[in-house]
């Protein structure tokens, strides 16, 4: 196997594109106070050289740094830990879908470090998407007003709004649904008691005409008939739903599928009454998870997933709860990890969601089967 490269072996401007991927801002002051440096109050351009510069040569902060970025890049390892450095060029320049996720920043850092001929490639593609990323800049300073990185906040913003008004808009379109049943159900029972009240009516028309010793006699034989009639028709009815039952199951065996909506029932079958844990995410979305999951008939725990008590602190979360949830995109590996092997131990289902919105849970709930997970 072929040794990993040193961030001291890398050329400069791949240090500098690195560094000034990963760290801007209060980021970059934050990591002049953990290597313990002076000049802490420089301007930004100077304190981003000073870290290229710490890098070029072997010492212990160029070792530091390095160290800090093998930890921001860990959770990004399991998807490029198994691509050659051509491949990883080849997602740089025309990124692929799948690895949306994964920042430009950890595709060059394991380019880079596992091979020896790759910066020359990957400096002429970063070359051209610089200036495309300047050019959108320059339009974005432009056409708008402020400062143009508070865009993506806004974008970001507005796409957590859209998914919140898309959950209230489906649980209105269900109530809607439920409303609509119940009007139906209600023009059904009304429909019923104009009937039954026009046969009572009847039969009181029939009464009043039979004025003999005999009366009586015949009004309780007409009630016998009566009841014997209704227990007939419920017979009849409890028949007729067996029948369409059966078909059904025919008709389920024949295609080889399950519609929707059984599906949909069969899932909240299966899943009332359990619970659910969800361990880290966005702690602001805490209650629209807890709606999601008990929309599902479930039960709802939630742990931030700061571990004070580490091992511990999860098994005891794994062992009070039926299926366990986890994001990897808002959690450490580490955290990760214990809960997989909590739950492999203890033989929970456990689904490792890629993004920590409420759609990928709702989505995961709805594809629920038992003995399925991780």
């Amino acid at each position: 196997m072929v040794a990993k490269r040193r961030i001291w072996e890398l050329r400069h401007s791949t240090i500098c594109r690195i560094l000034g991927l990963v760290y801007g801002g209060d980021r970059l002051k934050a990591v002049y106070k953990d290597l313990k440096l002076e000049g802490a109050d420089a301007t930004p351009y100077e304190l981003h050289q000073h870290l290229v510069q710490l890098c070029r040569t072997q010492s212990r902060h160029a070792r530091r740094i390095e160290q800090l970025l093998e930890k921001q890049f860990a959770p990004y390892k399991k998807y490029l830990g198994e691509l050659n450095e051509e491949e990883l060029c080849d997602i740089i320049e025309n990124r692929d879908d799948k690895l949306k996720e994964v920042p430009l920043s950890a595709l060059i850092w394991f380019a880079v470090r596992n091979g020896n001929g790759i910066e020359a490639r990957i400096t002429r593609i970063l070359h051209l998407k610089e200036f495309c990323a300047l050019r959108l800049y320059d339009e974005l300073a432009r056409r708008f007003d402020g400062e143009p990185e508070s865009i993506i906040d806004a974008l970001n913003a507005a796409m957590d709004s859209n998914e919140k008004l898309q959950y209230r808009c489906a649980r209105l379109e269900r109530k809607r649904a439920e409303l609509i049943a119940e009007r139906d159900a209600l023009k059904s029972d009304k429909t019923k008691l104009v009937q039954e009240l026009e046969s009572q009516k009847r039969l009181n028309e029939r009464l009043e005409s039979l004025k003999g010793e005999h009366s009586q006699e015949l009004v309780e034989s007409m009630r016998i008939e009566i009841s014997i009639l209704r227990e007939e028709l419920k017979r009849l009815r409890r028949e007729s739903q067996r029948s369409e039952s059966a078909a059904r199951l025919k008709r389920l065996e024949r295609s080889g599928t399950e519609p929707p909506e059984e599906a949909a029932m069969r899932c909240r079958y299966e899943l009332k009454g359990l619970r659910v844990a969800y361990i880290g995410g966005v702690e602001s979305l805490k209650l629209n998870y807890k709606e999601v999951v008990e929309s599902f008939g479930c039960m709802f725990c939630y742990h931030c997933g700061h571990c004070m008590r580490g091992r511990k602190e999860i098994e005891e979360i794994v062992e009070r709860n039926d299926i366990i949830v986890c994001p990897v995109d808002i959690n450490s590996h580490n955290a990760c990890q214990m809960i997989k092997e909590a739950c492999k131990s203890r033989n929970k289902p456990c689904y490792f969601l890629r993004s920590s919105g409420l759609s990928a849970l709702r989505k995961t709930l709805a594809s629920f089967k038992p003995g399925y997970g991780m």
